[in-house]
Parts: C-alpha cells; structure tokens; sequence
C-alpha cells in the first residue's frame, strides 16, 4: 500500500511540542502545515493560543495534561477549559494512566469520563492519549475497554514521551479491540510516537491507524525509495 503526498498530508498531525522551540520554528511549522494541507498543528496550550491569534486557515489543537498525564483531575479539567478557550479545535489529552497502574481504577475512569464530556459539549476534537507503549497487553486492553466506553473520537497510541516507540503491534491491538466492542467505525486511531518515515506512516495505517502524529511530517512525506 502507498499513497499521493497529498492523501498522506491530510492524515498527519505536526507536532510541535519541544519546550525549546522558538517563535520562528513554530511559525515555520505553521507554514508547512498550509503548503502541505496537513490535517492539523499540534502543540502546547501557550502556543497554541499565540498560533490561533495570529493565524487563520489552519487546525490547531493542543495538548492537555502532557506528557505524563499524572496532574489531578481538576488541574487537567482546567487546563482543557483553557485551551477550549483559546480557540482550539482539537485536544490531544494524556489520561491518568499512572493512577490505573497504582490501582485507582475509578479515578482513572471518572477523568475519562469527565475530559470526554467535556469535548463533546464543547464540540472539540478528543483525542485520548493511553500511552501503549507503557502497558503489557492484558492491561492495554483493560484501558482500551474503559475509554472507549466513553466514545472520544480517537484514541492515541503515545505522547512521544513513552519507554519506547510506539509499534505496529500497539495499533493492532487498539484496533482489534475496538472492532470487538463494534466501535472500530466511530472511534478512529492515532499513531504516534517515533514515527519517522513513511514506511513507518503507511504500515501504521494498514493496521488501522486513520492519523498519524509526528515531529517530521516532510521525511514521512519523503518517497518511500528514498528511505531504504
């Protein structure tokens, strides 16, 4: 399977997300974003709101509670009414995954459901964060089950900052679990983390992934040939 450039820009979120980055790397960001018609800008809320006050035409969301997800529950909340504020038309949101592993199952839960109610009022694009990469199989599918109960339009496979990459087997399962609960069709996949080709991109999305998060959009655009 390959794709045009075109269809494969339209399926990829740029993420801008290095605290050192400069106001010119942001707005060069934003440039490629138009020239390449890539499907949204994904950065932090400070930037977030500086790119949305100074830019129209594009996408940009933000991301909430990054990188590790662990910040109460009402820190979090605030944050996303934050960014909702600013403008933002997507949340890319790391949940508590730490208090499911430490046992606290139903806070874990209530947050989830609590963020996703909060996007859907709110009419913004939600897409989890569940950091794969960090769980064994058995509880990746545990936490797969309980956000998906709550119906937000993607879940994500890693915020970048996970032990590893994310792997083709971490889309797989997402997607294999999500087809079992008869969700497949309404909740889509993120893949990113590590994703640096596009190789990497298009056997993401054979596996079921619909978008792709990455820091290099203009390599994953790079043909195929000239990545082997």
């Amino acid at each position: 399977m390959d794709m045009s450039v075109e269809e494969l820009a339209g399926k990829i979120d740029h993420a801008i997300l290095q605290p050192w980055i400069d106001l010119q790397k942001i707005y060069e960001a934003v440039e490629i974003v138009k020239k390449y018609k890539l499907r949204c800008l994904i950065t932090t809320p400070l930037l977030a709101k500086t790119i949305i006050e100074t830019t129209n035409g594009i996408c940009v969301g933000s991301v909430v509670g990054f990188p590790y997800g662990y910040s109460t529950i009402e820190s979090k909340i605030k944050e996303l009414e934050d960014v909702i504020g600013y403008g933002v038309n997507e949340a890319d949101i790391v949940v508590n995954y730490h208090a499911y592993v430490s046992g606290n199952k139903e806070l874990f839960e209530n947050e989830v459901r609590a963020i996703t109610a909060i996007c859907n009022e709110t009419g913004i694009v939600c897409k989890i964060i569940i950091e794969a990469p960090a769980h064994p199989p058995d509880r990746l599918v545990e936490i797969i089950r309980i956000v998906a109960k709550y119906e937000p339009d993607y879940i994500k496979t890693s915020s970048g900052y996970g032990p590893r990459p994310t792997f083709p087997e971490d889309v797989l399962l997402i997607s294999n679990v999500l087809r079992k609960l008869g969700l497949r069709g309404k909740i889509g996949i993120k893949a990113a983390g590590g994703i640096r080709t596009r190789l990497q991109a298009i056997l993401m999305m054979v596996l079921g992934a619909d978008i792709i998060g990455t820091s290099t959009p203009l390599q994953i655009l790079q043909p195929i040939s000239s990545q082997l």
